[in-house]
């Protein structure tokens, strides 16, 4: 983030972000959430090595399917309705990207149902690293563009899927038997995923309508260069959800197993303490990036993104419920409910795309629109599902509420005072040093109410001495 928007431009950068968030949307739809029952089910019983290969042949058809379909758009239609202001050359490009992608998550589903969590976390960082030297080279010993951006990210992403394939490979958790293709297995296994996923169909299709009428209309409308502001903020922001992301497949497979077994307690117990804890972690940073946009941007990028200030104010907020989504969705999937699912993301689509029009289309706020936009349908939403997860799990809603509504003022304040008096010619030396200021008042808080981060006393005193513990004075 801190390299690629300044080399590439907001145009060449906001037809790359049109194309991730089309693509992605689109293998969204046809998914269907059957990723997430994939994940369930293996997650309940590992021993069940059929539903990897069946997965893995399902995932091929998804990738035929994706390519075939847009090839026969651009023989027989007008494919540049569907990519304004976009070469079409780039078009086959986001395929392979998107579905790499998609194909990669899919990856450390599996190693996150096998345990091997820890392990593929290594491998991802080191991956990382090698990655950044990559881009590094692209960007500063290559003609930089748009081309170049996708060859570095199908590199990339395939090196990553090879590794991890071997590790499993390594693990005995692909092996050449467990990948053959029975067709009468597969036939049971494709009807307990319909059964399962059938009442996503609807719900996959209007989050596929009214996610590409957004990302359309922005593009139609404002051009790719609020298309690039959008995305910058949409990525700056979601670096805050890295680490409750990290957290959300391990409680998942935790729901599922504890489904598996009609544990409801112990599913409550995880639902009442890591909600809270992995909600306040996310608004720690969130809060933070939002009150520091201008100097985020100043790092980050050049003086051609100055005008994705506000967006990014707007946008720093939808991690913090994000968090929520992803853990409050869990329970719906590890116990089946799947059409009450449904039935409320219908409901928040349909919000959201009132807002889009009215925020986009008739006020004209272009990329600051959007982002009003996601926070707004995504706070209902969340907030929805949350009440019939309480019910479910026999808690309290009054404490969850309340929880969501102190700890943003909380850091919101926090965040407000180490912000005011801060300010040095350096935009770096401002963030890090109101960074300073503000994590001391946040640990501050928390050693006086550590009910904010969902914690106890005697585990903050656990944490102090274990701390001193590595400190060499």
């Amino acid at each position: 983030m801190a390299i690629v928007p300044k080399a590439m431009g907001p145009i060449a950068y906001g037809q790359f972000v049109y194309l991730q968030q089309f693509f992605t949307k689109i293998i969204g739809f046809l998914d269907a959430g059957s990723s997430i029952a994939f994940f369930t089910k293996l997650s309940a019983k590992p021993e069940r090595k059929e539903l990897i290969s069946f997965y893995f042949y399902y995932s091929l058809f998804v990738g035929l399917i994706l390519t075939v379909f847009f090839y026969a758009v651009d023989q027989f239609g007008d494919i540049q309705a569907w990519f304004p202001d976009i070469d079409k050359g780039f078009i086959y490009w986001g395929i392979g990207f998107g579905f790499l992608t998609w194909f990669t998550q899919l990856c450390i589903k599996v190693s996150d149902a096998y345990a091997l969590t820890v392990t593929v976390e290594l491998i991802k960082i080191l991956h990382k690293v090698l990655s950044l030297c990559l881009l590094i080279y692209f960007i500063y010993f290559l003609h930089f563009d748009l081309m170049k951006y996708f060859y570095f990210h199908i590199i990339t992403l395939s090196i990553f899927i090879v590794w991890v394939m071997y590790l499993f490979i390594s693990n005995s958790i692909i092996t050449v038997q467990s990948m053959s293709f029975e067709f009468s297995k597969f036939k049971s296994i494709f009807s307990e995923f319909v059964s399962y996923c059938s009442p996503l169909l609807i719900y996959s299709l209007a989050g596929l309508s009214v996610g590409l009428f957004d990302i359309w209309l922005l593009q139609s409308i404002s051009g790719s260069v609020e298309t690039g502001f959008y995305g910058l903020a949409y990525s700056l922001a979601t670096m805050c959800f890295i680490f409750t992301g990290a957290m959300t497949p391990i409680i998942t497979r935790e729901f599922s197993k504890s489904f598996e077994k009609n544990d409801l307690l112990t599913m409550g117990e995880l639902f009442n303490r890591y909600i809270p804890m992995l909600y306040s972690l996310a608004a720690y940073f969130a809060i933070f990036i939002a009150f520091q946009s201008d100097n985020v941007l100043a790092i980050f990028t050049d003086a051609e993104f100055k005008d994705a200030y506000l967006v990014l104010v707007v946008m720093a907020f939808y991690p913090i419920h994000q968090t929520y989504g992803q853990l409050s969705g869990s329970i719906f999937y590890a116990t089946g409910q799947t059409a009450l699912y449904r039935n409320i993301g219908l409901i928040s689509m349909l919000l959201g795309f009132l807002l889009t029009l009215f925020l986009v289309y008739i006020l004209e706020l272009n990329a600051l629109g959007l982002a009003f936009k996601m926070i707004i349908s995504q706070i209902i939403g969340v907030n929805i599902q949350l009440y019939f997860n309480v019910k479910f799990l026999k808690l309290s809603m009054y404490r969850f509420l309340w929880h969501q509504i102190y700890a943003v003022v909380f850091f919101t304040i926090a965040a407000g005072l180490s912000s005011m008096f801060v300010e040095f010619s350096s935009p770096l030396v401002s963030f890090i040093v109101s960074g300073f200021i503000y994590t001391s008042l946040v640990i501050i808080g928390l050693l006086i109410y550590p009910k904010l981060f969902s914690v106890t006393e005697k585990e903050i005193q656990y944490g102090i001495v274990k701390t001193k513990g590595f400190l060499p004075f």
